[in-house]
C-alpha cells in the first residue's frame, strides 16, 4: 500500500529529519529509481564518491540505506517514499537489482527461521534440556524474587515518611530524593515501579497546576497498592498475577506471546503516545478491532540515541492476528507474522460506545477487573473542545446533552485543539486515567489529526 505524503512524513523520528527528507524528495537527486509491488529502490548522490543506495519494502514499510546516518528511516528513505507519492510513474517497474533482492531475501529468512524457531523451540529440546532450562529459569526468578522484596520494603519505609510528614512540605524537599529511590528500585529490578515513583516526583515540581497534591496522593496510593499486591501475589488470580508483575517491571519473553492463539481483525490505528523516562523512550500505539471492539496497545521502545522506530500511521489500518500479553484486562500486543497494512480506514472505529456515560461505564468495569490501570483509551465521538467554566484555563469536552469531560491539565496545546474543532463537533481519541482526558488525535472533517504531546501537524 502507497501512503500519502503526509503519512510518510509522519514516520520521520524528528522534524529535522522530516525537512531533510522533503528537500531529498527531487527528482534531480536521484537515478536508478524502480519498484515493484513489493519495494522501491533508487540511488542517491551525497557527498562521496558513491551514491547512496536506499531501499523501501513497502509492506512494513522498512528502510535500508547505504549512508551513515544512525537515524531510522534517514532523509535518503524518506524522500525516496516522498517522491515516489508524489511521481511514481518516475520508477520503472522493473526486476530488482542484486542489492535490492538479497536485502528482500535476507528479511524474508530472517522471519523463516524465526517462525521455524519458534515453532521448534520445544521439540529441539530433549526432556533433560528442558528441565534443567526450567530449573535455571526459577533459580532466576528465585533472585530477583529477593531483590524485589528488599527494594519494596525500603520503599514502604519511604512511603510511611512521607505519609507521616504529610504532602503539603515535598517541594521544600529536594528532588533527588525521589531519584534515589527510585535508582534504589531499578538496582533492585523493579524497574517499572521506579519509572512511575519518578513521573510522579514530576508532579510535584514540574506542575503549576493548583491540586498537584491530590494528583501525587492518588498516585502515592497506587504504588503503595501495588507494592502490598506483591506481597501477597501468590493469593490472587493468576491473570491480575501478571498484571502486578507488569507494574513492577517483569517482562514476558515476546517469543511466549506469540506462541499462544491470536485475535484475527482489522485492527485501526487510534493514536500514539510517546513518553521519555530517563535514557529510554517508550511509543504506545492504540488500536481496536473494528469486528471485535477489542482495544490493543503495541509499544515500541528505544534506548540512549537510538531512534525509536516508525510509528503506526493515524487513520490506518493493520489485517492480521495480535497476540495479547496476559493480564486480567489483556491490552498489550505483539504483531503476528501475518499482519499486514491494508488501507486508509475513517478516524472513528464503528464500534466505539457513542455516549460518555458508556465510556465511563466501560471504564469502570475495567479498573475492577485490573485496579493497576494507569490509563485507559477512549474514542469520543461529537464532542465539543472548550474552556471550563470559572477563572480556570482548564478544557472541557462537552457532548450534546450537556455531559462533559475534563482535559488533562498537562495537555499543553488545548487551543489547537480548540482551533482545529472550530466550535464543532468532533471525535476526540485520548487516555483516561479516572480524573481527565489526555487527548492523543482529533478526527475532523474525515481527517485525523495526531495531538501526541500536544502537537499539531
Amino acid at each position: 500500500m502507497s501512503l500519502t505524503a503526509d503519512q510518510i512524513l509522519a514516520l520521520a523520528p524528528d522534524p529535522a529529519s522530516a525537512k531533510a527528507g522533503s528537500a531529498q524528495s527531487s527528482l534531480a537527486k536521484w537515478s536508478g529509481l524502480g519498484g515493484h509491488a513489493q519495494a522501491l529502490w533508487g540511488l542517491c548522490q551525497g557527498s562521496g564518491k558513491e551514491p547512496y543506495k536506499a531501499q523501501i519494502e513497502l509492506a512494513g514499510p522498512s528502510f535500508k540505506c547505504t549512508c551513515p546516518s544512525r537515524k531510522f528511516p534517514c532523509k535518503h528513505g524518506l524522500g525516496l517514499y516522498l517522491l515516489y507519492a508524489r511521481d511514481g510513474a518516475a520508477f520503472a517497474d522493473s526486476a530488482a537489482p542484486a542489492w535490492v533482492s538479497d536485502w528482500l531475501q535476507s528479511r524474508e529468512q530472517r522471519s523463516e527461521k524465526k517462525a521455524a524457531k519458534l515453532a521448534n523451540a520445544d521439540t529441539a529440546q530433549t526432556d533433560e534440556d528442558i528441565a534443567a532450562k526450567a530449573q535455571q529459569q526459577l533459580k532466576r526468578q528465585e533472585k530477583r524474587q529477593g531483590n524485589v522484596d528488599a527494594g519494596l520494603a525500603v520503599l514502604d519505609t519511604w512511603l510511611a515518611d512521607l505519609a507521616r510528614e504529610g504532602l503539603a512540605g515535598l517541594r521544600a524537599k529536594p528532588a533527588k530524593d525521589w531519584d534515589a529511590m527510585a535508582a534504589r528500585l531499578v538496582d533492585t529490578q523493579a524497574p517499572g515501579l521506579a519509572a512511575r515513583l519518578r513521573r510522579t516526583g514530576m508532579l510535584v515540581y514540574a506542575s503549576s497546576a493548583a491540586g498537584w497534591e491530590l494528583e501525587v496522593a492518588r498516585e502515592l496510593a497506587q504504588i503503595a497498592l501495588l507494592s502490598h499486591s506483591y506481597r501477597r501475589l501468590a493469593t490472587l488470580p493468576p491473570a491480575l498475577q501478571h498484571d502486578i508483575k507488569t507494574g513492577i517491571g517483569w517482562v514476558l519473553n515476546q517469543d511466549e506471546v506469540l506462541a499462544e492463539p491470536g485475535l484475527d481483525d482489522l485492527w485501526q490505528v487510534c493514536g500514539t503516545h510517546t513518553q521519555d523516562e530517563q535514557r529510554v523512550s517508550r511509543r504506545s500505539c492504540y488500536l481496536r478491532g473494528r469486528d471485535s471492539a477489542r482495544w490493543a496497545v503495541l509499544q515500541q521502545f528505544s534506548a540512549g540515541a537510538q531512534a525509536l522506530p516508525p510509528p503506526l500511521l493515524l487513520g490506518t489500518g493493520h489485517r492480521g492476528t495480535l497476540h495479547f500479553y496476559p493480564g486480567a484486562l489483556p491490552m498489550r500486543v505483539a504483531f503476528g507474522a501475518d499482519v499486514q497494512l491494508v488501507s486508509t480506514l475513517p478516524a472513528a472505529p464503528s464500534a466505539a460506545p457513542s455516549s460518555m456515560a458508556a465510556l465511563l461505564a466501560e471504564y469502570a468495569r475495567a479498573l475492577a477487573v485490573n485496579p493497576f490501570i494507569e490509563t485507559y483509551p477512549m474514542l469520543l465521538e461529537h464532542v465539543v473542545p472548550q474552556r471550563a467554566a470559572g477563572p480556570a484555563t482548564h478544557f472541557v469536552l462537552r457532548a450534546s446533552d450537556g455531559t462533559q469531560l475534563p482535559v488533562d491539565s498537562q495537555f499543553r496545546h488545548a487551543w489547537q485543539l480548540h482551533a482545529l474543532a472550530g466550535a464543532a463537533p468532533v471525535s476526540v481519541f485520548g487516555l483516561w486515567n479516572g480524573y481527565a482526558l489526555l487527548p492523543l488525535a482529533v478526527g475532523v472533517d474525515g481527517r485525523l489529526h495526531g495531538l501526541d504531546g500536544g502537537q499539531v501537524p
